[in-house]
């Protein structure tokens, strides 16, 4: 069955929010996880490896201040990137329950989409990567 839309925007970006907000039929088709560069692997997770390092930085120079530490400062990788890692998943979680809660968006994980003339007019369709056994 057909499904009419106002906008189908490729990657999910900040175009879908704003079009959907303005009462838009949109359909989104992203390839890899919902809220794009940014959210994933971009600015949220750089600047939350940042913030680490300046909590880090600041320690190393507490005497500075006036502020005695008592011990080396260390940072543990792992908790950095499990706080970076969680920060990015509740990033991850509000753009897909924006999704859900719009009544004009409907989102596809998709691989690709391609769009072709046919008698009855433009048609998209978007494919999925197969999954190997």
């Amino acid at each position: 069955m057909a499904q009419t839309y106002d906008a189908i925007v490729i990657g999910r970006g900040q175009a879908r929010p704003t079009l959907a907000g303005a009462g838009k039929r949109v359909a989104t088709v992203e390839r890899h996880r919902f809220g794009g560069t940014c959210v994933n692997v971009g600015c949220i997770p750089t600047k939350a490896l940042v913030a680490s390092a300046r909590a880090a930085h600041v320690a190393r120079r507490a005497a500075d201040y006036g502020v005695v530490i008592d011990s080396e400062v260390r940072v543990d990788m792992a908790r950095v990137r499990a706080r970076k890692d969680d920060i990015v998943r509740r990033s991850n979680e509000g753009w897909n329950a924006g999704s859900k809660a719009s009544t004009t968006a409907r989102c596809w994980k998709a691989m690709g989409v391609s769009r072709r003339l046919t008698r009855s007019g433009w048609e998209t369709s978007c494919w999925r990567r197969r999954r190997s056994s």
